[in-house]
């Protein structure tokens, strides 16, 4: 188990009900997708998390830039090698449109969410999880020179080479969200917020501080947790 697992582990021995984000995500989709779902997967990457959802259905779809990334991905029928900003699929085409980790990359985020309204059927859903420009955990990145991120994350949390992409923020926050989402059609379903001290827990010591600092935030501060994880519909 590495470092980030195994104390997202002790946070869940501490909260018992606390679900971590990628858990989450992976269960409100699972919930919406049955063996007619046809789904888009926006910046899929090689992750193989989503591999209990996609055996679901046949239709699974992946669309990515990185084509090294995508010639990796063992779970996804459907792979196309290009951008959030130009979708490759005729218009109300999926019943689903996810994307994990990604839309904090998104220079032009209302072009991408404009997309993913045109090719999903009515009644579909977006579900996209991101982080949080709240948090103190990206207030720590964002201080960090763009050229060092690849090294650090690798070093930092086991990330593979090259694994890292520049980041923007453009609307990584519930305010953003609704200002970019509402004014295209879309429908807010739900709109989580959800902690996790792992990211800065390298050690016992910083474990503890990083737990305080969840406490702190579930009394004061909820609108800063370190996770947004998004349900909308057209």
């Amino acid at each position: 188990m590495d470092r980030q697992n195994f104390y997202k582990e002790k946070y869940r021995q501490l909260k018992p009900d606390w679900q971590d984000c990628l858990s989450m995500y992976i269960n409100l989709i699972d919930n919406i997708v049955d063996r007619n779902s046809k789904i888009l997967d926006v910046g899929c990457g090689h992750g193989n998390f989503m591999k209990s959802v996609y055996q679901k259905t046949e239709f699974t779809y992946g669309i990515d830039p990185d084509k090294r990334a995508l010639d990796r991905n063992q779970i996804i029928k459907n792979k196309v090698c290009g951008d959030a900003y130009s979708l490759p699929f005729p218009d109300d085409f999926f019943d689903l449109v996810v994307s994990a980790f990604v839309i904090e990359h998104l220079e032009n985020p209302t072009k991408a969410f404009k997309e993913f309204y045109r090719v999903l059927k009515p009644n579909g859903k977006v579900v996209f999880l991101t982080p949080n420009t709240w948090n103190y955990n990206v207030w720590i990145i964002r201080l960090i020179p763009e050229k060092f991120h690849d090294f650090f994350t690798r070093k930092l949390y086991a990330r593979q080479e090259h694994d890292t992409f520049s980041k923007f923020y453009r609307i990584n926050t519930i305010k953003k969200i609704n200002e970019v989402l509402k004014p295209l059609g879309f429908k807010k379903v739900s709109l989580i917020l959800n902690g996790d001290p792992s990211y800065i827990s390298f050690n016992k010591f910083l474990f503890k501080i990083a737990c305080f600092f969840e406490d702190v935030l579930d009394k004061w501060f909820k609108f800063a947790k370190v996770h947004l994880i998004g349900i909308y519909e057209k």
